[in-house]
């Protein structure tokens, strides 16, 4: 029962910090964190100890998963060069750089511990990236390499933190044996999550098509197809994350075509819902741990030691991948091949790639994951620093990196995407001509007057909707003065009807069973509209 209401806690917690994130300058996660951190001093607010194992399973599967399912297949592929140069190369080289920085810094600290810390802070954050390049319409390529590499980077980054966290506990370390297990963890895993979803997908094919499934035994199997991957992998000893990214690679190239309507909103807005919990709840628990991780690093460390070893991890995190972009980057055109089938990018955009580096839960989760003691039960040496320096890395570059990346696209003119705007009127147009098309075919089937009443009615909203889009005569400026007054009127009248519904449910003139239908009639009418903005291209 305490458990429980200590999760309802943190979700009344989440909901009033997320209420300040909309007054404050910085990333969300940082007010998670910060606000956590004012609620452990609150006198009566639980204190929680976190189980590292669960911590990590409760977390990291969702959100892997749900970065997999967005993922645009097509164009990961075709950005695979770069975004495996970021997530495999960048990796190994931040593990490396941050490692041998720190154990320079801390000689005190195992050199495999400093791997381990390396390996958890090379993981970047989608969520920050995407909230300012798709407010900023970047190319979609940029996009695709930031969000593919986040997705990538999370599992092998998780991966390479096992590797090195099992060697502190371990005390030896094997790179040969390291390379072989690599090997078996990264392709079983990677089987088995493109497996399990295929054999979900199939079950949700079967109870369809048996008509015995419906959006909401289709959202519960959505949420637990990735902790089935992660723990199917684990039983057998390969990469539960390799597991779950390929799970959700595979259902988000599946799952679009195959979902109705119904089923894909109702298991978007359960999904929404879901990582916006998870991500707060994770920096809000790490934060209610803030005090008690300074309490045991201060009693080692001076308070400016602790700020020099942050900042210093920070930097050579940083450092590392600005130096990393730009060979990356610009060493593959030496290749004919590579230069006959790419323009290289401006330097510009390549810093961008690099400054794009802000780490987020994942780092989290796994910083929290690490045992608190051997198995012999000796205290596992340099957990709580190697902890305390993960969070510093966190707050560091959501704070320096979160607060000017949009500064840096706008200073160094990185273009709007050219595409998209052509793309969407061409999608648009493709699809009002393909529905005007098969109504017209429909007139046959009009047999009675009323019908074809109803028929003409919509093809000639059809018509109306066709002509706005291929309109020759109409300025930019017209056609978005003329969207955003029927935008208006639209909702004047939506707001008419649902004041007009309410009173008469108020008052008692119609039941429940009549007003609710129709509520949420003019609730999805109004989301249209929502969905619509009125300075849409059209």
């Amino acid at each position: 029962m305490l458990e429980f209401e200590n999760a309802l806690l943190l979700l009344l917690l989440i909901a009033a910090l997320s209420v300040a994130v909309r007054w404050l300058p910085w990333p969300a996660p940082i007010t998670y964190l910060a606000g956590g951190t004012l609620a452990a001093f609150i006198p009566g607010f639980p204190g929680l100890q976190l189980d590292p194992g669960f911590f990590f399973l409760c977390f990291l599967p969702p959100l892997l998963f749900s970065d997999g399912w967005l993922m645009p297949l097509r164009e990961f592929v075709r950005a695979r060069r770069p975004i495996f140069l970021l997530a495999v190369g960048l990796v190994a080289f931040t593990t490396l750089a941050v490692g041998f920085v720190v154990h320079a810094l801390v000689p005190s600290l195992p050199l495999a511990m400093g791997f381990a810390l390396g390996a958890i802070v090379s993981p970047t954050d989608a969520v920050a990236v995407n909230a300012i390049t798709e407010r900023l319409h970047v190319p979609a390529r940029l996009t695709t390499i930031l969000n593919g590499e986040s997705l990538m980077n999370d599992a092998t980054g998780l991966v390479a933190f096992k590797f090195a966290l099992a060697a502190a506990i371990a005390g030896t370390f094997s790179f040969r044996a390291m390379l072989g297990d690599f090997a078996f963890v990264a392709l079983v895993g990677l089987a088995v999550g493109l497996g399990l979803g295929y054999l979900v997908g199939r079950l949700r094919d079967l109870l369809r098509h048996l008509q015995v499934s419906d959006a909401y035994i289709e959202t519960t199997l959505s949420l637990m197809t990735p902790y089935a991957a992660y723990l199917a992998a684990e039983h057998l000893g390969a990469s539960g994350i390799l597991a779950v990214v390929a799970a959700g690679l595979y259902s988000g190239w599946r799952d679009p075509v195959r979902m109705d309507a119904e089923t894909r909103q109702s298991a978007f807005a359960v999904w929404s819902l879901v990582i916006f919990w998870l991500n707060g709840i994770a920096f809000a628990l790490l934060g209610l741990q803030v005090p008690a991780i300074v309490d045991r690093v201060t009693d080692q460390y001076t308070a400016a030691q602790l700020i020099g070893l942050t900042l210093g991890v920070s930097a050579a995190a940083i450092a590392a991948r600005l130096l990393w972009v730009f060979p990356g980057t610009y060493l593959p055109h030496l290749v004919k091949e590579v230069r006959r089938r790419e323009v290289p990018p401006p330097p510009g955009t390549v810093f961008v790639i690099g400054w794009a580096g802000m780490r987020g839960t994942v780092t989290l989760a796994a910083a929290l994951s690490i045992p608190f003691v051997l198995p012999t039960g000796r205290p596992l040496p340099g957990r709580d620093l190697v902890v305390f320096l993960a969070l510093g890395v966190i707050a560091v570059t959501l704070l320096v990196q979160g607060t000017t990346l949009e500064w840096f696209i706008r200073k160094l003119g990185i273009p709007e995407d050219a595409n998209r705007p052509k793309e969407e009127l061409l999608a648009r147009r493709t699809a009002v001509e393909a529905g005007l098309q098969t109504l017209r075919a429909l007139n046959d089937s009009a047999t009675t007057q009323e019908k074809r009443a109803s028929l003409d009615a919509v093809i000639d909203e059809y018509d109306r909707r066709l002509a706005a889009l291929t309109a020759q005569g109409e300025t930019r400026s017209k056609a978005r003065s003329r969207r955003r007054a029927g935008h208006h009127y639209r909702t004047v009248a939506l707001q008419a009807e649902r004041r007009a519904l309410d009173e008469l449910w108020r008052g008692g003139v119609i039941i429940d069973e009549v007003y609710r239908p129709l509520q949420q009639l003019l609730d999805y009418e109004e989301s249209l509209l929502r969905t619509t903005p009125a300075d849409a291209e059209d």
